[in-house]
């Protein structure tokens, strides 16, 4: 099946000097943009508290925004989530209400409370909603519970490990979890022997919880559910976000080293620089649209380097085998000619693939897809756009510059 009833004609190379300028140009745009505005990073990368709330009654953006900022939560984002207009997804920055210099004065005061029982432990959980305290000595978990609560922290009423914990490494903690065989538990508060020692686990009340309950004093939020919760610290931000960066680097070191070994040295940097092209635009794009950038985009991203690629390598492949037919012509002109008769291909795939790209983006509008989508969308329209006007170019360029064939 061919789009064009014929082989088309259109003087891509012809044209080549103004796209590529205009590309530099967006690219430039887009490091501007990096380095000024700066990407909006979503709570994987910077760390945070996502919470999904099911309201039994309809309430309004505003509503909720309003108790948040009442709760200590200014500038919390608040959307809808799903087809109605009682569910909301929330996104805060702070992870824990309990600061370094509260767990300080907590653990002294404690300590005070139980001077002949020797406190090797006093460690809150980076989301703030867990206490591990580890005595010499076993005391009854009323009393660690009056104690934990005597010092300024809020005892939770239920329980919850969360999505996302920085967990200690080492042996030490391979042996600890060993000792939770012997775990008894009352209420909120779990306690075992390890080493000769007494560990307690304390649920407190996290951000999630005291959102939770200011929601509830409210007339709107009577009743209200949570659906889900998680959070990232920021070491573990950090983290992703150099795992993310780095997944991409090397993908594109890898993709050049292919396009070597499959073609010649002439091809590799064009698909290269095509790939860099089409992330740094769609960069741009989600700087200036202020799209979250998530471990989905970043998902989307290396598969817009995966579409990108393949689209490349059908043009690449043509010119090579053009190349093998009519050695006397110009590599211009070979180039030219292969970038048509693939052009149907091109366009039928990129066509269909919009199709559904397009559906996602509609059908997810109000989901967490919306992004992913989002950024496929984009992709694909500046990938299609890459391998005809950016990859090609860059051989012509690099054949011109360092081959022995005239163009």
């Amino acid at each position: 099946m061919q789009f064009f009833k014929k082989v088309s004609t259109f003087d891509f190379m012809g044209k080549r000097k103004g796209f590529m300028v205009l590309s530099v140009v967006l690219v430039v745009a887009a490091v501007v943009a990096v380095f000024t505005i700066g990407p909006k990073f979503g709570i994987d990368f910077m760390g945070g508290t996502e919470i999904q709330v099911a309201f039994e009654k309809p309430a309004s953006t505003a509503q909720v925004r309003e108790t948040l900022a009442g709760l200590g939560f200014p500038g919390a984002e608040v959307v809808t989530f799903g087809a109605s207009d009682s569910e909301y997804l929330i996104r805060l920055q702070a992870i824990s209400l309990v600061t370094d210099e509260e767990i300080k004065a907590a653990e002294q005061s404690f300590q005070s409370k139980f001077s002949d029982n020797q406190l090797s432990r006093f460690e809150l959980s980076p989301g703030g909603d867990k206490l591990t305290l580890r005595l010499d000595k076993e005391v009854p978990i009323p009393q660690v519970e009056k104690a934990v609560g005597d010092v300024g922290l809020v005892i939770g009423e239920i329980f919850e490990e969360p999505a996302a914990v920085e967990r200690e490494s080492g042996d030490e903690a391979a042996s600890e979890d060993a000792d939770k065989s012997a775990k008894r538990c009352e209420g909120v508060t779990c306690t075992w022997p390890h080493q000769e020692t007494f560990v307690y686990e304390i649920g407190l009340k996290g951000v999630t919880e005291r959102v939770m309950d200011g929601f509830r004093a409210t007339d709107y939020g009577k009743g209200a559910k949570k659906m889900r919760s998680e959070w990232v610290g920021p070491k573990v931000g950090q983290q992703l976000r150099v795992a993310g960066i780095s997944s991409i680097v090397y993908a594109l070191l890898f993709i050049m080293l292919y396009i070597a070994v499959r073609f010649d040295l002439r091809f590799a940097p064009g698909a290269v620089v095509a790939l860099v092209h089409d992330v740094m635009i769609t960069v741009l794009v989600f700087t200036l649209a202020r799209v979250e950038v998530t471990l989905a985009t970043i998902a989307a991203l290396l598969t817009i380097v995966g579409y990108s690629l393949n689209d490349t390598i059908v043009v690449f492949d043509r010119i090579r085998e053009n190349l093998s037919k009519s050695r006397e012509r110009k590599l211009v002109h070979v180039v030219n000619v292969s970038i048509n008769e693939t052009l149907s291909r091109t366009v039928l795939t990129s066509l269909t693939t919009l199709i559904v790209v397009v559906v996602l983006l509609t059908v997810g509008w109000k989901t967490t897809i919306r992004d992913f989508a989002f950024a496929l969308l984009v992709g694909v329209l500046v990938g299609t756009y890459s391998s005809i006007f950016i990859a090609s170019p860059i051989v012509v360029w690099l054949d011109r510059r360092f081959g022995k064939k005239k163009v």
